[in-house]
């Protein structure tokens, strides 16, 4: 039963996640155009920074759904009841970093629980470990790349995260005064690194979701 649950959470999480990312990406795009009235441009804004709420959610889903499947086939290199524990803490993190107001002791105690993650449980640890556990035949090709996508999408996440704030400091100018040449070029300039963060979170998505389908190397 937990086997069966924990693959329908984990495909469901990789469809959601990848497909209101696209969602996100395309409402950005069309923010950017400096032709729509500033009004529509921040509800476009907006509206993306909502659908945004989903995929941040899967993320954390995804990876513990993950822990349990990779337990069932017989892989388990983290106990299922610590897998969860991190993921139900993940979750957490990721509930307040959305909902808390910005500068907040709870949004910067949320924000610096996600950066531990992507950086010393993703990167560090499942990079690290698939490097090491492929090299001595312990762990499948398949099982690696999927690894290894999520140290993609971890360091992507971790820059966007970064190169998103001049993003947003530059629709807040827009939204005190308004639309000029300059306020745009500088927003879609902004924009640039955002959108190559974004599309390597889909690299990474698409990568491990093929490696689960076709598992090569088995």
């Amino acid at each position: 039963m937990l086997e069966q649950v924990a693959l329908v959470v984990h495909v469901m999480g990789w469809v959601f996640w990848l497909g209101t990312d696209l969602g996100v990406f395309i409402a950005c795009r069309f923010a950017e155009r400096g032709s729509l009235s500033v009004e529509t441009r921040l509800t476009l804004l907006e509206v993306g920074m909502i659908l945004d709420r989903l995929p941040r959610l899967c993320v954390p889903l995804v990876w513990g759904s993950g822990v349990v499947l990779s337990s069932q086939w017989g892989y388990e290199f983290i106990p299922v009841s610590y897998g969860l524990a991190i993921a139900a803490i993940w979750l957490i993190a990721t509930w307040l970093i959305i909902f808390q107001v910005p500068g907040t002791r709870k949004h910067r105690l949320a924000m610096w629980v996600q950066t531990l993650f992507y950086g010393g449980v993703i990167v560090v640890g499942m990079g690290g470990g698939a490097t090491w556990l492929l090299s001595t035949g312990e762990l499948p090709l398949w099982l690696a790349l999927k690894w290894y996508a999520y140290v993609i999408i971890a360091i992507s996440a971790l820059t966007l995260e970064r190169y998103f704030v001049p993003v947003v400091l530059g629709f807040q100018s827009l939204a005190s005064e308004g639309a000029s040449d300059e306020t745009n070029s500088q927003i879609s300039k902004d924009l640039v690194p955002v959108y190559v963060a974004v599309l390597c979170i889909y690299a990474g998505t698409v990568l491990a979701g093929i490696s689960g389908l076709l598992k090569p190397g088995m």
